[in-house]
């Protein structure tokens, strides 16, 4: 069925001003002239086809994959002078050119895009293919619109004719300007062309003085323009050239022309594609534009609208879509109508305006500001009865002319229509107006026609409470700042609040009062029902909203939570999985030296028994860290924390090995608690303070016996005597492995009474010698350490020398 909606309802509803803002999106006059123009699709699936068109070009302006329309020229008038039979113009044909070029373009991007757009490409496939009208254009013509030299040999010889003759009557005239005799009766030295001959400038008195055909005269009578004579033979053979000239460039166009009149049907046939691609485009670009989608078609024209914006308030407002209140409007459960109420300036009569054109950009192929889940149906009629209307000439007053439309509207209304009624019934008598809205509404409804209306009647509003057919809704109000808040409520009538108003704004209290009196008891009782409900209503709308901000706030913590989490535990396991290749490397070489010292003794060499000690207790260390790396890469298990034994302060005295809360080594306590609970401890080769709660577990003083080795030597001590001093190399080492590596060499002349260690650090920036020196203070058993002599190497090396 073909769609109806008058002129005047287009205009109630705002539609032509919605169209503007969609031209101004086309990239080509020819389609934001069809845009202005846009017409309804006759049928439901003619809707559906272009309504799939917009989704596809909103996926490829999302992809950013939009195709090239630039170039693109229309070709109406073109091929209309064409049809007549007349020869284009270079500059015609060179837009001809261009815009060949430009469907091919076109054509050329989208065939890159069938996933996202197969009906967009299957369109585009149909731009026909005049690469060789295109070619034949380009051999001729510029882009600039100029003939070529080269369009043809003929062309050719006659412009080289024409340039040489203009040569050789421009040295004529350099001649006669400079000859004495002509000089005397020149009005101005130079020579121009009248009447595309060459003339001179003569003093009109001087006209006789030389020699030529006079050829125009000054305004003014004082200037002649005279051609010499002996220029005119030249004069002559430069017309003649210049006739052959025009004639062949005619004679190119014309044979252009003709070809060109071969493709009219073709060029037509682009021209409307190309408009139709860029029509397409052009809704995409203002649905994207305004957020807006395409909402899902119901097959028995619902009305379910989620989150409905009005587009002017974002296009033409320039409003971000979170600046623009959403509001659903809904027809559910069998009913048919919609009656909103509320305060004057509430956002009634905008709300059913939205929808209004909500459903006119359905059925015209457009998207709908909305969101997910929203449903409409494809109808067939809307009527908008809005405003304020008057006809002099026919002598209707407002209420008149009002009726007359209402009449119209009910006569033709049916089950696929839209019909959008504003303070229906208003402008006579309240209680004649009341039921003359109800009637009206009835009516409508009784002929199936879907209807939103706005109102101040309490007889409406208490129509949803009797009759299924009718539904309530409400604009908000704020009675705090006394300024509407947009937003639509469904499910129960809005208080006008004339007297809350009224009173808001100072007109004395006793008015007001007296207007209650006078107010029907009906009519007050519901005011009053309907001005608790709103309040109620804004209470627990506030609190909603405070509860979906909180847990909004809480959903981004937590994610920020588990997004960090994930990045420490990334890092965690890259440093981990790097400690642990460096373990292996170092396991890999303790074994081979430990091989090489097997052999060695295998051998009798006597000298190689301390080396297999060193060997055997490097490889010892190496096995714990592994292990520790090994147990350090698990993930820790979450269990229920059993409440930690008491443990005895006596027990916390310097040497004592202890195990602290999280972490995974034991520690060494190097100073028994403080006053404050706080005790230095060494945990590997860093010295700290914790807090005495830290203390989890006392262990016993025996030093950690390292694990049995799979690659085990026995060695007997007799063979070799440690070294008393020893020397440890800490160059090329990051300060965590220097510290490591010192703390080994120390170790190994604890508890032997006396003897020196000499940490070779370098001089280089001096933080790995202060770092040595710094842990050197804090470990028990270190009598003094102090910089190396001259011949060891000064304040690269720090010699410490241990307690006897």
């Amino acid at each position: 069925m073909t769609f109806r909606a008058s002129d005047a309802t287009l205009v109630r509803l705002e539609w032509p001003r919605l169209l503007e803002l969609l031209a101004a999106q086309a990239a080509t006059e020819r389609g934001a002239d069809a845009l202005r123009a846009l017409d309804f699709p006759a049928t439901h699936a003619g809707a559906r086809e272009r309504l799939d068109e917009t989704s596809e070009a909103r996926r490829l302006l999302d992809a950013a994959s939009d195709p090239p329309f630039g170039g693109i020229v229309d070709l109406r008038v073109t091929e209309v002078e064409l049809a007549r039979g007349r020869a284009l113009a270079a500059r015609e044909l060179a837009q001809l050119a261009q815009t060949l070029e430009a469907a091919r373009r076109v054509r050329g991007a989208l065939r890159e895009k069938r996933e996202l757009a197969p009906g967009l490409v299957a369109l585009a496939e149909t731009l026909p293919d005049l690469r060789a009208l295109e070619s034949a254009i380009g051999a001729v013509v510029t882009a600039a619109g100029e003939i070529r030299d080269d369009a043809s040999p003929e062309l050719r010889r006659a412009r080289r004719r024409v340039r040489e003759l203009e040569g050789e009557i421009e040295r004529q005239m350099a001649r006669h300007l400079r000859d004495a005799d002509v000089q005397a009766h020149l009005q101005d030295s130079y020579a121009t062309f009248r009447e595309n001959r060459p003339v001179l400038p003569i003093r009109a008195e001087a006209r006789q003085r030389v020699r030529g055909i006079v050829h125009d005269v000054s305004s003014s009578g004082t200037t002649v323009f005279i051609e010499p004579e002996d220029v005119v033979e030249a004069g002559n053979r430069l017309r003649i050239a210049q006739t052959e000239l025009t004639r062949e460039i005619e004679r190119l166009l014309t044979e252009l022309s003709g070809r060109a009149r071969e493709h009219t049907p073709e060029l037509e046939a682009q021209g409307a594609t190309l408009e139709r691609l860029d029509c397409a485009f052009a809704r995409g670009r203002l649905s994207r534009r305004a957020s807006a989608r395409a909402p899902r078609i119901a097959p028995d024209c619902a009305l379910e609208l989620r989150g409905l914006r009005h587009p002017l308030l974002l296009l033409e407002a320039g409003l971000a879509p979170e600046d623009v209140v959403p509001n659903d409007l809904v027809l559910a459960d069998g009913a048919r109508c919609l009656v909103i109420s509320g305060p004057n300036a509430g956002g009634k009569t905008v709300a059913a305006k939205a929808v209004g054109l909500a459903v006119l950009s359905l059925r015209a192929g457009l998207h709908v500001a909305c969101d997910e889940g929203s449903s409409l149906g494809l109808f067939d009629a809307v009527f908008a009865e809005i405003g304020d209307e008057q006809d002099l000439r026919a002598g209707l007053s407002t209420f008149s002319a009002r009726m007359a439309n209402l009449a119209e509207v009910v006569a033709q209304a049916d089950a696929q229509s839209l019909v959008i009624a504003d303070e229906v019934g208003e402008g006579t008598e309240p209680g004649e107006g009341a039921a003359l809205a109800q009637a009206i509404l009835e009516a409508l409804v009784a002929r199936g026609a879907r209807v939103l209306a706005t109102t101040h009647f309490n007889r409406l509003k208490e129509l949803a409470g009797d009759d299924p057919r009718f539904a309530n809704a409400s604009a908000e109000f704020d009675p705090e700042t006394l300024l509407p808040t947009f937003r639509i409520h469904l499910g129960q009538p809005g208080s006008s609040g004339a007297m809350w108003v009224a009173q808001r704004m100072g007109l004395d209290e006793s008015v007001v009062e007296r207007a209650r009196e006078l107010m029907d008891r009906e009519d007050s009782r519901l005011e009053a029902l309907t001005r608790g409900l709103s309040e109620l209503r804004q209470e627990l709308e506030a609190e909603r909203r405070l509860a979906l901000r909180m847990r909004e706030e809480s959903e981004v913590a937590r994610s920020a939570y588990e997004t960090r989490l994930t990045a420490l535990r990334g890092a965690r396991e890259q440093a981990l999985a790097a400690m642990k290749s460096d373990l292996e490397a170092a396991f890999a070489r303790a074994r081979a030296e430990i091989a090489h010292v097997v052999r060695a003794l295998q051998r009798g060499d006597a000298a190689a028994g301390p080396a297999a000690n060193r060997a055997q207790a490097e490889l010892a260390r190496i096995r714990e860290r592994t292990a520790a790396v090994e147990e350090r890469q698990r993930e820790p298990e979450v269990t229920p924390a059993a409440a930690p034994a008491a443990v005895d302060d006596s027990r916390l005295v310097a040497g004592a090995r202890v195990e602290l809360a999280g972490v995974r080594s034991p520690a060494l306590v190097l100073e028994p608690p403080d006053k404050r609970g706080r005790l230095a401890v060494r945990v590997g080769a860093a010295r700290t303070v914790v807090a005495r709660s830290r203390v989890t577990r006392v262990l016993s003083g025996e030093p950690a016996k390292p694990k049995p080795s799979s690659a085990h030597v026995t060695l007997r001590r007799e063979l070799a005597e440690e070294p008393s001093s020893l020397r440890c190399d800490l160059r090329g080492l990051r300060v965590d492995e220097a510290l490591e590596r010192a703390d080994s060499a120390l170790q190994r002349l604890l508890g032997r009474g006396g003897g020196q260690v000499i940490f070779i650090h370098g001089h280089g920036t001096g933080a790995l010698r202060d770092a040595i020196r710094s842990w050197l203070r804090s470990v028990r058993g270190v009598e003094k350490f102090e910089p190396g002599g001259p011949r060891e190497g000064g304040n690269g090396v720090t010699v410490a020398t241990l307690a006897d």
